[in-house]
């Protein structure tokens, strides 16, 4: 009898692969910029066909923003469910955030995201919007910002 081992798995998971952004992602992903014509809004909108990458742009655009311009705050980011907006915008991220240097520790428990990156911390705290009773895991915490994807899901007391 002939035994083989097989060697532990210890690959990481592949990093994120840019594709060269378009003109509307670029402009998205420097929105705040000094030479940005929209620099003096408090925030953007994308709408667009599905598929096109609005999701991907705003949220990584969104992380840039908020670690650029801040520092120890907290911020949310919404999506109808957490599991969906995990599943959807939180893992793409962290591969994102990660292949640019960013170090990234996701407090599960807590449904937070501690985000570092040049001597800068941030929080980001996750939520969900998919009914009334929603509004209330969201009172009571100051913001210095807020990211919701697909907001037309959520309803309207927890966007206000």
């Amino acid at each position: 009898m002939t035994m083989t081992t097989i060697p532990k798995c210890t690959k990481k998971p592949a990093p994120f692969k840019f594709k060269p952004f378009s003109k509307k992602k670029l402009k998205v992903l420097t929105w705040w910029k000094p030479n940005s014509p929209v620099k003096d809004y408090d925030g953007i909108i994308c709408d667009g066909s599905i598929r096109a990458g609005k999701t991907v742009s705003m949220a990584l655009s969104y992380v840039m923003w908020a670690m650029e311009s801040f520092e120890g705050e907290n911020f949310g980011m919404c999506g109808k469910t957490i599991g969906s907006h995990r599943r959807n915008v939180i893992t793409p991220l962290k591969k994102m955030l990660k292949s640019r240097g960013y170090k990234v520790k996701d407090h599960r428990s807590e449904n937070m995201l501690t985000i570092k990156k040049d001597g800068v911390t941030n929080f980001f705290y996750i939520f969900g919007g998919k009914d009334e009773s929603s509004q209330d895991l969201i009172q009571g915490i100051t913001l210095a910002g807020i990211f919701f994807d697909e907001v037309v899901l959520m309803v309207r007391s927890f966007v206000e």
